[in-house]
């Protein structure tokens, strides 16, 4: 039941905050125009034609966008859980699967990883937000960045926990179990992070309304 009331509560102010700024920025991708389309030459046109305007953000930056904003929610709701269970609070559920994670983390990355981890989910919920601004100057760059530093960091845990993680196991059944945690945590965030890499190029293909001066200043 905490699990369920905890994901209703992350995904539901996630869309929330994802809405109210699609449709505060949507207008800067209004003006992008469309790839012009070729037509068949005749009496009134003779050859490509365009004038069609994008009518929002593509689809595949939305996704993106909304799924940075709920991983950064989940990991910030999820820390906030756990203080309020140390301060006394039912959330026993979701606070011991997280310690368990961040136990996990800082075993698997030689004891910086669990603030690490903290920091790129942080600086991811900002990247979700640049997504959405088409001429923002920092999009593509911080994006990139946090991506690549977010495939180094959860790559380096899983790969120590799945084959070095047998000395620390064979040691204490709760690390085990933190380590476990830890490994599938560390595989959702490396996909999530291989496609924010892959958005985020995309993002830059999309600039196609600015000219060659706005355009070198945005990357």
């Amino acid at each position: 039941m905490q699990w369920l009331v905890f994901a209703l509560l992350v995904v539901g102010s996630s869309v929330a905050s994802f809405v109210t700024r699609e449709r505060r920025f949507r207008r800067r991708w209004q003006n992008v125009e469309l790839p012009a389309i070729t037509v068949g030459r005749g009496a009134y046109r003779e050859g490509p034609a365009s004038g069609a305007m994008m009518p929002s953000a593509p689809l595949a930056l939305r996704l993106a966008a909304l799924s940075c904003l709920v991983y950064g929610r989940g990991v910030n709701t999820a820390l906030i859980t756990t203080a309020l269970y140390l301060a006394g609070f039912p959330f026993r559920e979701v606070a011991e699967t997280t310690l368990h994670g961040l136990l996990g983390y800082l075993a698997g990355a030689y004891g910086f990883g669990a603030i690490a981890a903290i920091v790129l989910a942080a600086l991811g919920l900002g990247a979700g937000n640049d997504l959405l601004l088409r001429n923002h100057r920092h999009a593509f760059r911080r994006t990139r960045n946090i991506a690549l530093a977010s495939l180094a960091l959860h790559g380096l845990v899983w790969t120590n926990i799945t084959f070095h993680g047998h000395i620390v196991v064979s040691s204490a059944r709760d690390i085990a179990t933190s380590l476990a945690y830890a490994r599938a945590i560390a595989a959702v965030a490396f996909g999530h992070a291989a496609l924010m890499l892959a958005l985020a190029y995309a993002y830059r293909a999309q600039l196609s309304a600015l000219t060659p001066a706005e355009r070198k200043l945005e990357l």
